[in-house]
């Protein structure tokens, strides 16, 4: 299918590359929602070379626009690589009022909700469609991208990342999907909304021979809303050195001064995907 691309409405804001954006159905939903998709082609998108691809939840948040607020600047830290070697198109997906279901994967604490460190952690009360979700970008945004512009389709040239619910996306579409997902960006997640031992009872229980050659990239702040969830991860990501991913293939980044927001993971971006897309990444994991 020939994707209706429309430029983006700021486009000044975007120094290098260009971006455009399109709406589409979200299939596999039955209630027929629709999203904007958001494309952005490095400046060394040449019509020839086929580029890797990172797929970003929240995509407002992804791009500069003029609402005076933060945002992940993705395309400049995919630009600031580009001397080193590292390109790549950048894919946001919009997210809607519905976002903590779809983003909000189905390890479910219970309850009406708890305190960690002294900060209160809600439970979300609807139920999770983010397997729902994940089969949307497997099935129908991911063929549509491969068909309509010059990508590397194979999972070591295909991530997924996000930031708070979008990083529990991140994770859970990474150990659903290895098949599709080789690459991961997991910031300052919402684990605290499960619980850590489900969590890491999954990981003993799941194939680490699926996640063979594959790199995921966690990071966290601790100040603010982030003390929550810095224990979380490095609980998880200690397993997942456990169970072989050794520091060739995950990374855990901690700024003890970093509070919740786009600044920081915007600050931090180009290092994750430096080791996650680096063809020798051997000075790069901890």
């Amino acid at each position: 299918m020939k994707l209706n691309l429309q430029p983006y409405e700021y486009p000044e804001l975007i120094p290098e590359g260009t971006l455009q954006t399109f709406e589409l159905e979200m299939v596999p939903y039955p209630d027929h929602r629709r999203r904007r998709i958001l494309v952005w082609l490095p400046s060394d998108y040449d019509g020839e070379k086929r580029f890797p691809v990172i797929y970003l939840h929240d995509g407002q948040g992804v791009f500069l626009c003029n609402d005076n607020r933060n945002k992940l600047l993705a395309d400049r830290a995919v630009t600031s690589l580009q001397k080193e070697g590292i390109s790549a198109i950048v894919v946001g997906i919009d997210t809607s009022a519905d976002r903590g279901a779809e983003l909000t994967p189905p390890f479910r604490r219970g309850g009406r909700g708890v305190m960690v460190n002294g900060h209160p952690i809600p439970v979300i009360d609807e139920p999770s469609s983010t397997d729902t979700y994940a089969e949307f970008v497997v099935s129908t945004l991911k063929p549509l991208i491969d068909e309509n512009f010059l990508t590397l389709s194979g999972p070591e040239n295909t991530c997924v990342g996000g930031i708070s619910a979008g990083g529990s996306a991140s994770y859970f579409m990474f150990l659903r999907n290895p098949e599709v997902f080789g690459r991961a960006i997991v910031c300052s997640p919402g684990f605290p909304m499960f619980d850590l031992e489900k969590l890491l009872q999954y990981l003993d229980d799941y194939d680490f021979e699926r996640l063979k050659d594959h790199r995921i990239a966690f990071y966290n702040g601790d100040q603010g809303i982030d003390v929550t969830s810095v224990d979380y991860v490095l609980a998880v990501y200690r397993k997942f050195r456990e169970k072989g991913m050794d520091r060739l293939h995950s990374m855990f980044l901690l700024d003890t001064r970093q509070t919740h927001n786009e600044a920081a993971w915007a600050k931090y971006l180009p290092e994750l995907l430096r080791f996650l897309f680096a063809e020798d990444n051997s000075e790069k994991g901890n």
